[in-house]
């Protein structure tokens, strides 16, 4: 489905610590695993390889515990861990530092800071469909504008897993709103709210296929018995938007796409000004609705992968740019 350029992954570390992975980051020193919901696995790069460190977190309501982690950000100095209700810093090996009750409402702890600001995404369910806002709060999380708000089919008896894509990441000092439906654009914001610039993301829409559709509904068919309840709610558009995940990194727009080949998917790579770089196709991790198993970092394209005969799960790299 497209073109693209596959890519050859190499096996950098077996991580017999992981057993149930949700998401993944890496820095020029570290690899970070969540596993489950509430732990952290630390892992230290060296020319000798990658070498298991520590495990942090665990579930609770008290300082540093976590209900449920569906990101994390390594940043220069610190660790950033949005959880249900509050937003953890820990050391990037580990100790916790302080936290701060959120008094606002985010959906999937889908809060970032900007600044001495933080960029919130939270999400409302009715009857007839579902609305999404973007807030920009300064650092006492009182309100300084409302960057953005969309109104989708959906709602509580019906689930749309294509929805258009609505929602906002931090980069440095500046905030990206993307908005991927019928086109892809990117509203970029400084930390105090000011539009900067405008760009346009070059996506087509695809026509859902039956194909497309058993690959984005398979996650969902896990549990055999909610599935049959949940198959009765699924409401699926005519086509897709232009993309289904969005981020900044390395200075680069990186876009995932709904076209799939084999155990591949499509990413496409922009600069900062909606100017396309490369089509590629990477390992498909799965749409993880609580976190993700691959991140980009400094031109490679990290993956977690689960090795079934030895049941263990593998850490992979590949170039990306």
């Amino acid at each position: 489905m497209g073109g693209g350029i596959p890519l050859k992954a190499e096996k950098l570390a077996v991580l017999p610590q992981v057993m149930q992975p949700n998401f993944i980051a890496v820095t020029e020193q570290r690899v970070y695993v969540v596993e489950e919901s509430a732990k952290i696995h630390i892992f230290a790069r060296s020319p000798k390889g990658i070498v298991f460190e520590k495990t942090f977190g665990q579930a609770g309501e008290g300082p540093g515990e976590f209900d449920w982690i569906h990101q994390m950000r390594p940043l220069k100095d610190h660790l950033e861990i949005p959880t249900s209700g509050k937003f953890a810093c820990f050391t990037l090996d580990g100790r916790f530092i302080n936290e701060i009750k959120l008094p606002i409402s985010v959906f999937k702890n889908r809060i970032y800071r900007v600044g001495e600001n933080y960029v919130a995404r939270d999400l409302q369910i009715d009857n007839e469909g579902v609305t999404i806002t973007i807030r920009l709060y300064d650092k006492s999380f009182k309100l300084i504008r409302e960057l953005g708000r969309q109104r989708q089919p959906g709602g509580i008896f019906n689930i749309n897993p294509i929805a258009n894509y609505y929602s906002a990441c931090v980069s440095g000092d500046k905030i990206f709103v993307v908005d991927s439906g019928k086109e892809t654009t990117v509203m970029v914001y400084s930390k105090e709210g000011v539009q900067l610039e405008r760009v346009y993301l070059p996506l087509t829409p695809l026509k859902i296929t039956a194909a497309m559709k058993d690959v984005i509904l398979e996650p969902l068919k896990g549990n055999p018995s909610r599935w049959k309840e949940i198959e009765k709610r699924i409401l699926l558009p005519e086509q897709t938007p232009g993309l289904d995940l969005f981020e900044v990194a390395d200075g680069r727009f990186v876009a995932r796409t709904y076209r799939y080949r084999e155990n591949a998917v499509e990413f496409v790579i922009f600069d900062l000004l909606g100017k396309e770089l490369k089509r590629l196709f990477l390992p498909h991790t799965g749409r993880l609705p609580n976190g993700r198993t691959f991140c980009f970092f400094q031109g490679h394209y990290y993956h977690l992968r689960e090795n079934l005969d030895e049941e263990t799960w593998e850490l992979h790299s590949e170039k990306a740019w």
